[in-house]
């Protein structure tokens, strides 16, 4: 890895910057309220990032000086340049593989194997930037290399303006997210976290009863 510029290590040195950048990298325009709130931290802080971050034009003012309200802040051209450097740093994500912990996760992974058969490729669990993978062919992780597997990680978790997002039902609320070489559903089980099971191809994972299977599985209590 090269040498980070010095506005990139000054963006870092500081969890408050870093907070502002993620998100801002990732959304178009947001308040110090709404940033406050994303990375949970309080409000004067934030602000006191934004101000720093201004000084170094990585962020600017999107409405003008003299508004009270709806305050909305984005990322500068410079900013821009900021993010695609350390994007990766700050988009860290942890994952595991281990066996299923309890009876509804081994009742998932039979499930999903039942389902899809040699096509399925992983089941596990997500919440934030964690993944816990249940069940994970072994061709997933020996045909990539750590930084690929984790930069596909990054794209599934963060990246859906990448790939090509559909519903499969209105009564459940999931999402099969296409990749080049396989699918993935993910069905939310909670306020942050869900469950996934990803398949070769397209794999039927638009099938509306596989999904509402899953969700029936983990209704009202996390995984």
């Amino acid at each position: 890895m090269g040498q980070e510029s010095d506005t990139a290590a000054y963006v870092l040195n500081s969890k408050y910057r870093r907070g502002v950048l993620r998100e801002l990298g990732d959304t178009d325009r947001a308040t110090p309220t709404q940033l406050a709130e994303a990375v949970d931290e309080p409000r004067p802080h934030i602000s006191r990032a934004l101000s720093e971050l201004r000084e170094e034009d990585v962020v600017e003012l999107r409405v003008s000086e003299g508004r009270s309200v709806g305050r909305y802040y984005g990322l500068t051209d410079d900013g821009e340049g900021v993010w695609t450097e350390i994007r990766d740093r700050l988009r860290k994500v942890e994952w595991s593989v281990s066996e299923p912990s309890t009876d509804r996760q081994r009742r998932l992974v039979d499930r999903a194997r039942d389902a899809f058969g040699d096509e399925l490729r992983s089941v596990g669990c997500c919440e934030g930037d964690s993944v816990r993978f249940l069940f994970a062919d072994e061709a997933v992780l020996s045909d990539y290399s750590t930084e690929a597997f984790e930069e596909m990680l990054r794209t599934f978790l963060f990246d859906h303006s990448l790939s090509e997002v559909t519903i499969p039902t209105d009564s459940c609320q999931s999402e099969v997210t296409h990749f080049e070489e396989f699918s993935v559903l993910r069905v939310p089980t909670g306020e942050a976290a869900g469950v996934f099971v990803s398949v070769a191809g397209d794999g039927g994972l638009d099938t509306p009863d596989f999904a509402e299977t899953v969700a029936s599985m983990f209704d009202d209590r996390p995984p």
